[in-house]
């Protein structure tokens, strides 16, 4: 089989030559000497082309080059033709090549060097100028003299259409991922940054140029300096991106109602350069801005994956907490077994034996390890689920240290959340009623639970309210011992509130301190950790460095 047309070198050399001639061709009747176009289509494709092409693009644009040329001899002179017809793109492969050698626009695939840009296109204009300017010295044509502003037209006329062909195609490139061009078209049309294009930027220049068309001559000043303004709030917002839309668009404003002749009205070069400064400064700030947003983007997630890492060491830490309960289950029940065969065969072996007192230590043994499977996992909690902790472990515990408790759960979701909330729920639970029952006048808790969805955000809201009452200080004392073991029932850590506001922060949580009238209220808030986790992260870029994606 030969080979497909994609593989053979030679064709695809060919391909490159005809289509970039035929491209240049095509462009050229828009192209003037105040914006070349073909300026900015000659820099993109040194850019994005590989060297091996370069030769083809080379030729492609020598025979267009010479098409024109040639007629110019009698008029222009041999010394003339001499120099143009060195095909202007062999004049920017050299400063191309120079910048992807020791200062790479592309540091990587995805990644665009703003700085080392700008200065590309800087050089590429400044290597345009002084070739066209070397043109025009040497020509012997008596109508035509070369004079400085000859100059400045061919630096300005190249920069700005370099700037108004090579940032579309970067971003085309940064954003193109083949098999999925219907997706990336959506996803553009949908984003905010064509949003706000479509809404504000576009009214306006269309607006600033009809008032610089239809005003007087103060008005046809103003005007040009008005479009920029749009533009730099579209860069203030969004960045390099902002100011690759943005300044084509400003370009083409100002450049087509320039009428294409040789002799330009020095105003007009001043409102080119002007807008060729204007841009280059939104360039680098949109760069730098960019730079900044990413850098926010990478410390949001580098604090998510620290929160992200913290949910998954509490729920791992949980999940090691209930297997040695079980454990420990386990190990009671195998004690009162071994322990009751053991005092069997004391008995036929002693009959006489006292086994009463052994018996009794064999009980307080298992119910201390029963107690100790309690305290790190509660049974109606790994059975019954978390309302049923509340309702039943914790009211157990302050029962046995003599405070009144009362438990309301209302609400719906509770089933759908994830469980490291739930289990943050109840360890929040259980620290709240520990520290409002650190005060000794504290004789009733309350604790409300309620569970819902907002906006396709399941939440948990947590109440633990104690009520201090003077009377009931001496019955706190009497029940002093059992208080100094609530801790240690309910699994508690003994946090203080700032220790327990950085528990529930790892679920973008709140918890709020209050103090009304004889009571003392811990109010937590969490939300559903799965959901937080489906948050969008942009990708990231190396900070300070005008690195943008």
């Amino acid at each position: 089989m030969g080979k497909r047309f994609w593989t053979n070198d030679w064709l695809l050399q060919l391909a490159v030559a005809g289509g970039y001639a035929l491209l240049y061709l095509a462009i050229h009747p828009f192209s003037t000497a105040h914006w070349p176009i073909h300026a900015g289509v000659r820099m993109a494709c040194l850019l994005l082309i590989p060297y091996r092409f370069w030769p083809a693009l080379l030729i492609g644009e020598a025979l267009p080059n010479e098409y024109q040329v040639i007629p110019c001899l009698a008029s222009l002179g041999p010394a003339w033709v001499a120099v143009r017809s060195v095909p202007p793109i062999a004049v920017a492969m050299l400063i191309v090549w120079a910048c992807r050698t020791w200062m790479p626009p592309f540091p990587s695939k995805k990644l665009i060097d703003i700085k080392a840009l700008l200065v590309c296109g800087l050089l590429v204009s400044l290597g345009g100028m002084v070739y066209s300017s070397t043109a025009l010295a040497v020509a012997t044509a008596p109508t035509i003299s070369f004079v400085p502003m000859n100059a400045v037209e061919y630096f300005l006329g190249p920069y700005l259409g370099i700037f108004s062909i090579v940032p579309w195609v970067l971003m085309v490139k940064l954003d193109y991922k083949p098999g999925h061009l219907h997706e990336q078209i959506r996803r553009a049309l949908s984003s905010r940054l064509f949003l706000d294009t479509v809404a504000l930027l576009i009214p306006a220049l269309v607006l600033l140029e009809w008032v610089s068309y239809v005003g007087n001559d103060q008005v046809k000043q103003i005007a040009p300096v008005a479009m920029f303004l749009p533009m730099a709030w579209l860069t203030l917002k969004h960045g390099w991106r902002a100011a690759a839309v943005s300044g084509p668009l400003a370009i083409a404003c100002i450049s087509l109602p320039i009428a294409p002749i040789n002799d330009i009205d020095p105003k007009t070069y001043a409102t080119q350069a002007t807008l060729a400064v204007v841009v280059t400064c939104l360039f680098a700030l949109g760069g730098r801005i960019s730079v900044q947003l990413m850098d926010e983007e990478k410390e949001k997630r580098s604090a998510l994956s620290v929160q992200r890492f913290a949910r998954q060491s509490l729920q791992l830490g949980e999940q090691r907490m209930r297997q040695t309960s079980q454990a420990l289950e386990y190990l009671a029940g195998t004690l009162h077994i071994t322990n009751g065969r053991l005092l069997e065969q004391m008995r036929r072996i002693v009959p006489n034996i006292e086994s009463h007192a052994f018996y009794k230590q064999s009980v307080a043994m298992q119910s201390q390890v029963y107690r100790l499977a309690e305290s790190m996992h509660p049974v109606a909690w790994r059975e019954r689920g978390l309302p049923a902790a509340l309702n039943e472990t914790i009211a157990r515990a302050l029962d046995e240290a003599g405070i009144a408790y009362r438990c309301e759960i209302s609400g719906r979701g509770f089933t759908r959340l994830a469980p490291a909330v739930l289990t943050a729920t109840y360890r929040s639970a259980c620290e709240a009623a520990v520290y409002v029952t650190s005060r000794l006048a504290c004789n009733r808790v309350n604790l409300v639970l309620r569970g819902g969805e907002t906006r396709g955000k399941r939440w948990v809201m947590l109440r633990v309210e104690g009520v201090l009452e003077e009377t009931g200080v001496a019955n706190a004392v009497y029940h002093s011992e059992e208080r100094k073991r609530l801790a240690t029932k309910l699994g508690a850590s003994m946090l203080d509130i700032p220790e327990m506001r950085d528990h529930v922060r790892i679920f973008d949580g709140y918890l709020h301190l209050r103090m009304p009238s004889n009571r003392l209220r811990i109010t937590v808030l969490l939300h559903d950790a799965v959901q937080e986790e489906q948050r969008p992260v942009s990708r990231l870029a190396p900070p300070l460095r005008l690195w943008v994606k």
